[in-house]
């Protein structure tokens, strides 16, 4: 038997009702004439007895590929956002978040490099990147930063990655003060 399981239906299995984009969804799967048969139904019409003798159930969040399309690649992922969100700033601290996020992308092969110029003294190394989702050029500038600034970026990436992914996106980010001092 070859296993195979659909992707995520476009209307409720109960009501027939088209899902909306993020809406949440139960999703089914039953053994039918040896072959998987997925369902999906929208949470508020989901009853536990319209899963008996499933083989699997699960919840899901319906993304609707043609509102998906429609946004910034960098909305899926958090690391993505707080990296582009960064790299606008003029702040020492963000500006070193920024980097330290591009390298953590690089790592995830998200990103990938390009070129890295390291130019005479006084001047910034530069690192151009790609990013893989929407082939979109990125240079990253390292304009020399100290131990210090790098520790302050690395802890407010942290930070940040924890309250997105905890989905606390509502709440304001707190924003750098500047004042770290160099070693």
């Amino acid at each position: 038997m070859e296993i195979r399981i659909g992707k995520a239906a476009r209307t409720c299995a109960g009501t027939e009702r088209a899902f909306e984009h993020g809406e949440f969804v139960v999703s089914v799967v039953r053994l039918e004439n040896q072959a998987l048969v997925r369902q999906d139904f929208a949470k508020s019409v989901y009853a536990p007895a319209t899963a008996e003798g499933a083989l699997a159930v699960w919840e899901t969040q319906y993304i609707d590929p043609n509102v998906a399309n429609q946004e910034p690649a960098e909305s899926f992922s958090p690391l993505r956002r707080i990296f582009y969100d960064a790299l606008e700033s003029a702040d020492r601290v963000q500006l070193a978040k920024a980097y330290l996020a591009a390298q953590l992308l690089r790592r995830q092969k998200v990103f990938r490099l390009v070129k890295e110029s390291e130019e005479g003294e006084g001047f910034a190394r530069v690192a151009l990147f790609t990013d893989r989702l929407n082939n979109r050029l990125i240079e990253v500038r390292d304009p020399q930063l100290t131990l210090t600034e790098l520790e302050a970026g690395r802890s407010l990436l942290v930070e940040e990655l924890a309250r997105l992914e905890n989905g606390d996106e509502g709440v304001e980010e707190p924003e750098s003060t500047g004042d770290v001092k160099a070693n």
